[in-house]
């Protein structure tokens, strides 16, 4: 369980943030669109993935058990998963590793995860190829890197560069148990950690997406009654 997250380093070392990786594949989210909204349950899962995988390396320091609430969970649901993690419901979500140790063991802190989708060009997409990304096939390899996989790194064909530092976080199935006794196979988990990475990232954009669509009516009336009353204002002067 310790290997598979492995991860320190970086969803994404900025150093090694160079060249550009293939071309993401675009996934439907249940966050974008008309019908946008957070499913509580993908999101659930997603934590899930984020505090028995992710953090053991990497933190989420902008998100607190208690910022779960404004998703649906109950006070007695997030103080039950702090409790789980040892944690009071107000603290952020930071691994336990401490940063002399991930020097030590990584030769550098890893990133903080809480904005990383959208710090990454694709977002949700990015970090979803990313994980589905990881290959030892030495043909693929050979494609995209003929000098080969440098020493300490991984390939991914989805990385820029090619070459990224983390170890594959998500290396079989079954590594967590999800509350509701969905299987967790990679591709389930790759795909709820990024909807969980894509809420720590922007928590607030329900609320954005609801004010837009207010403005747009709001610019449509506006329209309408200005285009009346210039109906109006013109009528009286071509009779002069």
């Amino acid at each position: 369980m310790i290997r598979m997250m492995m991860v320190g380093l970086a969803l994404l070392a900025p150093a090694a943030w160079a060249g550009e990786g293939a071309a993401l594949p675009h996934k439907d989210w249940g966050f974008e669109g008309v019908r946008a909204t957070w499913d509580k349950d993908e999101l659930y899962r997603g934590y899930t993935v984020a505090t028995q995988v992710c953090m053991a390396c990497h933190s989420f320091k902008y998100v607190s058990h208690r910022d779960l609430m404004r998703v649906g969970f109950t006070e007695s649901e997030v103080q039950t998963l702090a409790k789980a993690l040892n944690m009071d419901m107000n603290a952020k979500l930071k691994t336990g590793m401490d940063d002399a140790t991930a020097k030590e063991t990584f030769g550098k802190v890893p990133p903080d995860l809480s904005l990383m989708n959208r710090a990454r060009p694709g977002g949700a997409d990015y970090t979803y190829a990313l994980m589905h990304g990881y290959s030892d096939d030495s043909a693929t390899i050979v494609k995209y890197l003929p000098g080969g996989v440098p020493q300490g790194a991984y390939f991914n064909t989805y990385y820029p560069g090619h070459a990224i530092a983390m170890a594959n976080p998500l290396s079989g199935p079954g590594l967590v148990t999800y509350h509701d006794g969905k299987e967790a196979t990679v591709d389930q988990m790759a795909h709820d950690v990024s909807v969980f990475m894509q809420w720590t990232a922007e928590p607030e954009r329900m609320d954005r997406q609801a004010w837009g669509v207010y403005v747009l009516i709001y610019l449509f009336i506006f329209t309408v009654l200005a285009y009346l009353t210039k109906r109006v204002i013109w009528k009286d002067v071509k009779k002069h």
